[in-house]
């Protein structure tokens, strides 16, 4: 059974300085910040869209990892009407994945493309 896939979460996408996220994805595309992520906290600035959707901006060099310790990198999300029969389908289908659960968010599942690309996915709220 293939895995229901109801909208775009978040793309990830790494800068350099605050500065260029803020003037870009703020001044000239007029994103919103998300106030519900502070930067200080995890060095990413949230911005949100119309419909729902966000585009995450990580500052610098650093990378966040999976449990299994591979990077997290730039990314896209998918919001899936059920990341548990997600989890089982990938299962099934013997496609490597990696997750995580993170506090208020729920369970993330990681897995990469045929071509090496990073796909995310997670819950539809």
């Amino acid at each position: 059974m293939a895995i229901r896939v109801l909208k775009l979460h978040h793309a990830n996408i790494r800068l350099q300085t605050q500065e260029q996220a803020a003037d870009f994805y703020g001044r000239v595309l007029g994103l919103q910040r998300d106030p519900s992520m502070p930067f200080e906290q995890r060095r990413v600035i949230w911005w949100n869209t119309a419909d729902g959707s966000q585009l995450h901006t990580p500052i610098g060099e650093a990378v966040n990892t999976m449990p299994s310790g591979q990077p997290i990198g730039d990314h896209f999300a998918l919001a899936v009407e059920d990341v548990e029969e997600a989890k089982r389908t990938l299962q099934a289908e013997g496609i490597a994945f990696d997750e995580q659960v993170l506090p208020g968010r729920g369970l993330q599942l990681f897995v990469h493309d045929p071509a090496g690309n990073l796909v995310e996915l997670q819950q539809a709220r």
